[in-house]
């Protein structure tokens, strides 16, 4: 990527297509010019303007300032005289990769072989000139002579550059156009990869099974790069179980007879597992013999098969000493074998185990075997020493921790970890190692894992200084549920959870290094489980804020569903005692306060949270608030009067709305009404409203009257007839608006009601003599008020 940015940065300038950037408060004091070239197809020097340059210092890093221009020439401006080194050339697909290749200052193929230049306050001159890229081409055969189409060529420089592959044709022949000069790797093999053929390299001269190397010429055509490629020798291996599925990461060994010695001699490298299709091949050669063995004992981290598997050797031998050999002849180049598998049990998750501990000897060190499974795995330890034959066991070292001992200085220890359980197939992993100095490193405070260990969020580390200080520096690598991920060097990153590590526990592993000849300090910090994050809305508070009222906690929706919610109500920030419900009837201690509530969820496997709504508004009194009453004759005419009870605690303002059958009458204010025309027929009501500073509004409303009546208009009535004894007397009601239905009469005489003068008519009597006689007239009428009027009084009786 660092290549890649220069030159397109290069070449961007050089064509004119980034702005200008200004000049520096002070100008670089060391400078380096050049120019880049190469020869043209005619042999010509050409700038080559279009190709890379990048300059680095000695540790390797990017250095200066360059100035790239068209014809090839460069400047370039460092803040210090170096040394520095230059590397120029094209690849991949710049234009100018076609017909160049890339070379180091003065004339190298590698960063440590190339000639340093020192900047000086007058330019250093140092050009650098590109070989051409050559062609390739010829043929690849077998060695009955015939084509071997589909293969594939490849030309690598060994200083690195741009490896130029190609594929043979139907005829065997091929191409290869722009290959670097220089010293080379040039091979032909099946890129399928069938074990039919062995891959074959050219010498210069001729094609060989052995690797070799080649000096390609610059800016030649090469002809007659011929390969003939031997049939491949080897074996190729399935593995299998009994029913003939195909075993995927099965250890496997192929060893070879040494007469000399009289043992059998393993690869020594590895992993040799088999792929997903059971199957492994590994070269052989004429006339050796050798003998397979495999074996289920691959526990990678990430690798836990429900079944495990004995081991075996072909063929069907339980160990090397007594299995089949065969030895290869010409004739039997190519052995295709089958190794088939028993079950061994059901398969144990073993993880890879951590020593950590100084390495001084005198020092205890102890293993973490990390989470295995399942649950009831028993483990054993056994702390082994690096023997001239491979791990020798410590005799006695068999728990989780060893103190090592001044015998064992310069000795490489580590500890086995044996995992058992009935069923299950047993499984061996073993620990990073420890070499046992006499002096090592320590931390001036532990290594220590920090974070809340919730998905989303991060962990990091901290530990003390590292004294004495080593050569390297210290590396860090995190464990996710026993299992590592990549190593960092130098600082600790911080690990962002994610869901994916949900339930796992996270540890750090730090290996301090101290100086050459130390030892090394490593060191285990365990950090939190990782728990989910819940999603949590900010709860709201419904219900009127006084009391006497009820609060809700509206919670939202939590989730992943179901989360469990518990709840705390809060009084100006102080939690009410037993206030734990989602509802909360305020009380007179809550008057003046707001009031809060806390929403907690919880859920196995994530981190419980807490939310906290926003604060209400302070809470208010509640009014002694009665029922108001409504006093005076419910009849058009008359005024009707609230009457509004006790309000407490006094004074209250009170305010009064009158309603006409539930609407409100407009302008009807006040505390009395006077009933009109519009209200006949209709029944009123009052709403009282109370206010005080502090205290909630509280409105009450009356009970509805009866229906209000209307009101007869009426004269007053008169008396016809002779004033005197024996004579009879007539009220004349007069006329009425409207019309009463009925009439009612009642006589006094002097003021006082005759018992049973009750008709329109009234005979006077000699108990009226020298008296004064009215009469009280009735009207009424169904909806209107009954209205009594009286005539006036007559003169005496005579």
């Amino acid at each position: 990527m660092r290549r890649a940015l220069i030159v397109a940065t290069t070449l961007a300038a050089a064509l004119g297509l980034l702005p200008a950037l200004a000049a520096p408060a002070q100008a670089a004091t060391y400078t380096i010019t050049g120019r880049v070239t190469g020869l043209s197809s005619t042999g010509a020097v050409v700038g080559v303007g279009d190709a890379g340059l990048w300059i680095y210092d000695a540790a390797y890093d990017d250095a200066g300032t360059i100035a790239f221009n068209a014809d090839g020439t460069y400047t370039a401006t460092f803040a210090g005289p170096g040394p520095y080194k230059i590397e120029a050339g094209c690849w991949g697909d710049m234009t100018c990769a076609s017909q160049w290749g890339i070379e180091w200052y003065a004339d190298q193929g590698s960063f440590d072989s190339a000639t340093p230049v020192t900047a000086g306050t007058t330019a250093t001159v140092a050009n650098i000139r590109l070989d051409r890229r050559s062609t390739i081409t010829g043929t690849v055969k077998n060695t009955a002579g015939q084509p071997l189409a589909g293969f594939s060529v490849d030309a690598s420089k060994s200083t690195g550059g741009m490896s130029v592959q190609a594929t043979t044709a139907a005829d065997g022949t091929f191409t290869l156009t722009g290959v670097e000069s220089g010293p080379s790797t040039v091979q032909a093999s099946d890129p399928q990869d069938r074990h039919l053929y062995t891959s074959a390299t050219w010498d210069g001269t001729k094609s060989t099974s052995d690797y070799a190397s080649w000096t390609i010429p610059a800016g030649q055509s090469i002809t007659g790069v011929n390969f003939v490629l031997d049939p491949w020798t080897g074996v190729l291996v399935k593995v299998t179980d009994s029913a003939g599925t195909p075993l995927q990461n099965i250890n496997w060994n192929l060893f070879e007879y040494r007469p000399d010695q009289g043992d059998w001699f393993g690869r020594q490298y590895g992993p040799l597992l088999t792929a997903a299709d059971g199957t492994f091949a590994e070269e052989t050669e004429v006339g050796k013999t050798y003998r397979v063995c495999v074996y289920d004992t691959w526990y990678d981290n990430g690798w836990a098969p429900a079944t495990r598997y004995q081991d075996r050797c072909y063929d069907d031998a339980a160990t090397l000493e007594t299995a089949t050999s065969f030895t290869v002849t010409p004739d039997t180049r190519k052995r295709e074998l089958t190794v088939v598998l028993p079950v061994a049990g059901k398969g144990l998750t073993a993880r890879e185990p951590f020593v950590s501990g100084s390495s001084t000897a005198g020092s205890t060190l102890t293993v973490d075997a990390g989470a295995w499974g399942p649950s009831g795995v028993a483990l054993g330890y056994q702390w082994m020493r690096q023997g001239t034959d491979g791990l020798v066991p410590i005799a006695g070292a068999t728990g989780p921790s060893f103190t090592t001992t001044s015998d064992l200085v310069g000795s490489y220890v580590v500890a086995k970890v044996t995992g058992t359980l009935a069923g299950y197939r047993s499984a061996e992993m073993y620990s990073n190692g420890v070499d046992v100095k006499t002096t090592g490193p320590a931390l001036s405070s532990p290594l220590t894992v920090t974070g809340t260990g919730v998905v989303g969020s991060t962990v990091t580390a901290t530990h003390g200084t590292i004294s004495p200080a080593g050569d390297w520096s210290p590396s860090y690598t995190w464990v996710v549920g026993g299992v590592p991920r990549d190593t960092d060097w130098g600082a600790v990153q911080p690990l962002t959870l994610t869901s994916d590590m949900m339930g796992k526990r996270i540890t750090l592993r730090m290996a301090a290094y101290g100086p050459t000849g130390a030892g090394t300090l490593q060191q285990s910090a365990s950090g939190p489980v990782v728990a989910g994050a819940l999603t949590a809305p900010t709860p709201t508070v419904n219900g009127t804020k006084a009391v006497g009222y009820t609060l809700t906690a509206v919670p939202g929706t939590w989730g992943p569903a179901p989360v469990t919610l518990a709840y705390q109500w809060y009084r100006s920030g102080a939690a009410v005692s037993g206030a734990t419900a989602a509802t909360y009837a305020l009380t007179t201690a809550d008057q003046g306060k707001t009031m809060t509530v806390r929403v907690t969820g919880t859920k196995s496997g994530y981190a419980s949270t807490a939310k906290t709504s926003a604060a209400t508004t302070a809470v208010l009194g509640a009014l002694t608030a009665p029922t108001p009453t409504v006093s005076g004759t419910k009849a058009v005419g008359y005024t009707l009067t609230a009457v509004p009870g006790t309000w407490g605690p006094a004074p209250v303002t009170l305010a009064y709305q009158w309603y006409r059958s539930g609407a409100a009458i407009s302008g009807a204010t006040a505390a009395t009404y006077r009933l009109t025309t519009a209200d006949q027929g209709r029944t009123m009501t009052v709403r009282v409203t109370g206010t005080k500073s502090g205290y909630l509004t509280v409105a009450r409303t009356s009970a509805a009257t009866s229906a209000v009546l209307g009101a007869f208009t009426a004269p007053t009535p008169t008396i016809s007839g002779t004033r005197r004894v024996a004579y009879t007397l007539s009220a004349v009601p007069g006329t009425w608006s409207p019309t009463p239905t009925t009439f009612t009469y009642q006589w006094y005489r002097s003021g006082v009601a005759i018992s049973g003068a009750t008709a329109r008519t009234y005979k006077l009597t000699s108990l009226d003599k020298g008296k004064y006689v009215k009469v009280r007239v009735t009207g009424a009428r169904s909806g209107y008020l009954s209205r009594a009027v009286y005539t006036a009084q007559t003169a005496a009786i005579a």
